[in-house]
């Protein structure tokens, strides 16, 4: 397995805008942080432009992840913010090209499809973690920065319990590699040359702002798909329910399709669209032990 290179204090960070606009106030506020907490962010040429839902057309966004990925003395790459539009990228990058840089790609939310499918089809370890102009901008949280520093330069023990316990759903514990992502995001992906391999997943899912009918729908066409057959377990993120329905209606969904599949899921790690964003390695192995504890088997970056 390939792995990227340590990210350290004083290390180049090139951060990019692959889906939505970005707001530039937000920007500026989550450049500050990243700097504040000794990173040196380099920002893309007209990462502030907007082509409707899109942060410009698709030509302009590609050549903006092309810049992050290529340029010399970046060791991560970060997305700006989410939304939408990575997927419609995918086609236009040579990933396995771009995984031989060893750049950590980070991110979360749209950026999920980038990394469930390197993390899983290319077996290149990336961090679902914070975004400069999102979450770093919105909700800063100097204990989720801290995690993600220490989990990106390969400072997390595997006896240190990762992120906060979860409450089980159903039962016990469950190993494998973690990965997975936004769940409308990764469902986009199905039936693609880029639809990730959950095959032996510790499968980490989350959304935002999506009623229980409609989780219920996306899972069952995972279900349906046979696609997750093989899946070690499920690690359900930080998901608020939809207007008028309850967390209980979430934890029904998860739930059932535990049940269908017969593993465990455990409920409420503390990363995604609501809350706290622990960072998370996708493609490397993890446990969640009987206590409802995450604890991370493999660094996801290269020893130093």
């Amino acid at each position: 397995m390939r792995k990227p290179m340590p990210l350290r204090k004083g290390d180049v960070i090139a951060v990019c805008a692959p889906a939505g606009p970005v707001d530039a106030g937000r920007l500026t506020r989550g450049i500050a942080r990243l700097s504040a907490a000794g990173f040196v962010p380099e920002i893309a040429d007209g990462v502030l432009a907007a082509d409707g839902y899109l942060a410009g057309n698709d030509d302009h966004r590609a050549r903006q992840v092309d810049w992050a990925l290529t340029l010399p003395e970046a060791r991560a790459v970060m997305a700006a913010r989410g939304g939408f539009g990575t997927t419609r990228l995918l086609p236009r990058i040579d990933w396995r090209r771009a995984t031989l840089r060893r750049k950590l790609l980070v991110g979360f939310s749209d950026m999920t499809s980038i990394l469930s499918y390197v993390s899983t089809r290319l077996r290149y370890p990336c961090l679902h973690g914070p975004m400069a102009a999102a979450d770093l901008a919105l909700r800063f949280d100097t204990g989720a920065l801290d995690a993600f520093a220490r989990l990106a330069a390969g400072k997390v023990s595997r006896q240190e319990p990762w992120g906060a316990p979860m409450d089980r759903l159903r039962g016990g514990a469950a190993e494998g590699v973690l990965t997975g992502g936004c769940l409308s995001v990764v469902t986009a992906l199905l039936g693609t040359p880029h639809e990730p391999d959950f095959r032996g997943a510790l499968l980490f899912l989350e959304d935002v702002g999506e009623p229980a009918y409609r989780l219920d729908r996306m899972l069952t066409q995972w279900l349906q798909s046979g696609r997750l057959a093989r899946v070690a377990g499920i690690v359900v993120g930080s998901m608020a329910p939809a207007r008028r329905e309850t967390e209980e209606d979430v934890r029904r969904v998860f739930h059932a399709a535990g049940t269908t599949l017969s593993v465990p899921v455990w409920y409420g790690f503390p990363a995604g669209h609501e809350g706290r964003n622990v960072a998370l390695p996708f493609g490397v192995r993890a446990r969640v032990d009987a206590r409802g504890r995450l604890f991370l088997l493999e660094s996801p970056v290269e020893a130093a």
